[in-house]
């Protein structure tokens, strides 16, 4: 989605895109908007959104009448659940701890995730590579979008209450054809700019 995000005076035009596990749009030839937390639904309750947001670290609050909602939606931190991580291309142990992340503008252009590719289409820009997350399938109860997580994961804070998981997403052969994915294979993702 095109937008302007004023920096003073200037409005700098482009799109945003969300960079998943990292503090920093670093890397890549986007300016950093702002940072935050990985918020969505916990994975034990029905009700509320499906869809991840990033929560910025600077809040500003207004005041809401007491009796406008009396049966809000609720938003959760979410935090890593990656048994089985390459601990040697991560530089931080980010297991059981809360996601951050990075809202980035992409200057004049428009962002796209692949998800199931490692590298851009040719004439797209690569921003971030990584790997491709959701709530996990056991929780019986909440559906969320997919997210490109970054491959080389920070992590923010130190401590995860379990309320919201992300977990490494898997392909199940059938309607995928086995020939160009194996089953129970993890995704990767690339995230790309025009």
């Amino acid at each position: 989605m095109a937008m302007c995000i004023k920096r003073g005076k200037k409005c700098m035009k482009g799109s945003t895109f969300v960079r998943w596990g990292r503090t920093s749009c670093d890397g890549t030839k986007s300016s950093l908007v702002y940072t935050g937390f990985m918020t969505g639904p916990t994975h034990t309750a029905r009700g509320s959104g499906s869809n991840y947001l990033c929560l910025s670290s600077n809040p500003q609050t207004k005041s809401f009448p007491a009796d406008w909602n009396t049966a809000p939606g609720h938003l959760y931190g979410i935090g890593w659940e990656l048994t089985g991580i390459d601990r040697s291309k991560s530089s931080n142990h980010v297991d059981d701890k809360d996601v951050p992340c990075a809202v980035c503008l992409t200057k004049g252009k428009t962002s796209l995730m692949i998800p199931g590719r490692t590298s851009c289409y040719a004439g797209w820009t690569h921003e971030y590579t990584g790997f491709l997350v959701s709530v996990r399938t056991e929780s019986g109860f909440a559906s969320t979008e997919y997210v490109c997580a970054d491959a080389d994961p920070e992590s923010q804070g130190s401590t995860n209450y379990n309320q919201g998981i992300i977990s490494f997403v898997e392909v199940r052969c059938g309607s995928i054809p086995c020939s160009k994915y194996r089953n129970k294979t993890k995704l990767s993702c690339v995230v790309c700019s025009k």
